[in-house]
């Protein structure tokens, strides 16, 4: 058989360029791991299993390279074993999350140590094709699972071939060392301009029950005009008003009828595909906490909201799991229960397109509507 030269390469960071300004995690991870191999039927050896140990890193948020050695012992099928051990660099790129899993393709090179029973040592080229997926089980942990075609090229062999091609299950658990990257989120509650007097009436937009009282009109310590005939008195007299039987507190437009308030809480963020608050929610929340409670009388509905990925079922039970996670912090941290209720809206009201990345991470939000 004619000889096969392996020149399988490695550089899948070909075409890729390495952004500086790339925020990703730059942290060495070492991964134990086990293959089930099933030798090619010319090597006359039965299926078993190799132990290996990669090292390796993230050199871009989507490629990765790690150095792996591995040995294992096969039974020949006419009497006597062979033992192989494997050193290898292994580049693999990554797609993007979806359900929690990370999908990836790579290749691989490197070398074989073969000893068999009743024969010279021997070194054998390899190069190999691998594809599989890998999900996040902490910060610190990450399970890989891939399948492995394995070529092996040989200039001196005991059954008279020269190329062997083996399949390989691999299964591992990735450790990253040192502490996660944390991203810088914002740590402020944004209102809509909470220091202004968009109406001009001498009541901050905070402090204004009534938002749009007309030019010049005699107006009450909340904002609202004094008038004769305002029998919702939400401010506007009946002869304007369009929704004459406006709840009481509710915040109305010119014409009398109720708008809804809407407070984003920017920068709460959760696991993927988890109802768990991040570490920089926190403040984020606290600061609501301040809010409702500097605002009495202020009734909330806790809304959480996701992007179009996954399905719409567990979308919505995911939007419901984080707005009650929100809810819950709330009310435990001192505001009364009977002024928040809370809704999952599932991926029904985005905000932004769901056909990038920023626009996903839009519409992954949660809100306060004041009621």
């Amino acid at each position: 058989m004619k000889k096969i030269i392996l020149a399988v390469s490695v550089a899948l960071t070909a075409g890729s360029a390495i952004a500086g300004d790339v925020d990703f995690d730059k942290r060495w991870y070492v991964t134990p791991n086990v293959s089930f191999v099933k030798p090619d039927s010319e090597k006359n050896a039965s299926s078993g299993l190799e132990l290996g140990l990669a090292i390796g890193k993230f050199i871009t948020d989507r490629i990765s390279l790690d150095f792996e050695v591995s040995q294992g012992t096969h039974d020949l099928n006419n009497g006597g074993e062979v033992e192989q051990r494997s050193f290898g660099l292994f580049s693999r790129y990554h797609f993007g999350e979806n359900m929690g899993f990370t999908p990836f393709v790579g290749l691989g090179l490197g070398y074989m140590h073969v000893d068999q029973s009743n024969f010279n040592s021997e070194r054998q080229a390899l190069g190999s094709i691998v594809g599989g997926f890998s999900k996040s089980l902490s910060e610190n942990l990450k399970l890989r699972t891939e399948l492995r075609y394995r070529l092996e090229n040989s200039d001196d062999t005991h059954s008279g071939e020269d190329t062997f091609a083996d399949v390989l299950f691999n299964a591992g658990l990735s450790f990253a060392m040192g502490e996660a990257p944390r991203q810088e989120t914002q740590t402020t509650l944004v209102e809509k301009a909470p220091q202004l007097d968009s109406d001009n009436d001498g009541v901050s937009d905070a402090n204004d029950r009534c938002p749009n009282s007309p030019a010049g009109a005699r107006v009450d310590s909340t904002g609202c005009t004094i008038v004769d005939g305002d029998d919702d008195r939400d401010g506007v007299p009946n002869s304007q008003d369009a929704c004459p039987n406006s709840p009481a507190g509710a915040v109305v437009g010119r014409d009398g009828c109720e708008v809804k308030v809407v407070i984003e809480l920017q920068g709460v963020h959760f696991d993927t595909d988890k109802s768990t608050l991040k570490p920089e929610s926190i403040a984020i929340l606290n600061a609501a906490v301040k809010t409702l409670g500097e605002h009495g009388s202020i009734r909330v509905e806790v809304a959480g909201h996701t992007d179009s990925r996954a399905s719409d079922a567990y979308n919505q039970s995911l939007s419901q799991r984080r707005a009650k996670v929100v809810y819950d912090y709330l009310s435990g941290h001192g505001i009364a229960n009977d002024r928040m209720t809370w809704k999952g809206y599932g991926e029904s009201q985005p905000i932004a397109t769901n056909d990038t990345a920023e626009g996903r991470a839009q519409n992954r939000r949660t809100e306060l509507i004041v009621q």
